[in-house]
């Protein structure tokens, strides 16, 4: 059986803090929109150039 503190954790993590998060996203203007989203697309050519690069190593 899984403790109450391992739910309330679990809870916090996969549902709070992603209610949280979008949440304050729409509370954003939209250039502040423009910023976040190409920081992402900036994470995602970083770790795609990383893996790609790791069989040349």
């Amino acid at each position: 059986m899984i403790s109450k503190a391992i739910l309330g954790t679990l809870k916090f993590v996969f549902v709070d803090s992603t209610v949280n998060i979008l949440g304050d996203l729409f509370e954003q203007p939209l250039i502040m929109w423009a910023f976040i989203g190409w920081g992402w697309l900036s994470m995602l050519a970083m770790i795609t150039g990383l893996l790609t690069q790791i069989p040349n190593l």
